[in-house]
């Protein structure tokens, strides 16, 4: 039963390093916005936008996680890459992209987390419960 906690545990850890991504259009720019599960943002994060899986622009993000990029193309692909293998990616269709500020967006995600938290919490106290429930 230990052995189980642990898994959970664990695994629950591992959210931490989940890269999210969030684009915004801001005065015909696209505000490309990374940050991590824990609110800090993606730092010197290396991006790539994609056109009809055609590289059409490189760089990093700057200290705060986010760039301004001017698109060129309707629809495009932009990849987040963090290293160690953590990877944002997103569709955008510039025409259809969320008029929505950051901060309402990050405080959606931290909703989600908290559900998430009190999901698997309630998840393991109904194993032990079951368990004890069985083993009598």
């Amino acid at each position: 039963m230990r052995y189980l906690f642990l898994v959970f545990l664990f695994m629950s850890l591992s959210f931490a390093h989940k890269v999210n991504l969030f684009i915004t259009n801001e005065n015909d720019n696209l505000e490309i916005y990374s940050y991590f599960a824990n609110g800090k943002p993606c730092i010197n994060c290396e991006f790539t936008v994609k056109s009809e899986d055609k590289v059409i622009f490189k760089n990093k993000l700057n200290n705060e996680g986010i760039f301004l990029y001017k698109p060129t193309s309707k629809d495009i692909e932009i990849t987040i890459d963090a290293g160690s293998g953590h990877i944002a990616q997103q569709k955008v269709t510039v025409d259809n992209i969320k008029h929505e500020e950051k901060k309402e967006h990050v405080k959606e995600e931290k909703k989600i987390e908290y559900i998430k938290i009190i999901l698997g919490l309630v998840t393991i106290f109904l194993l032990f419960f079951l368990l004890k429930r069985f083993k009598k």
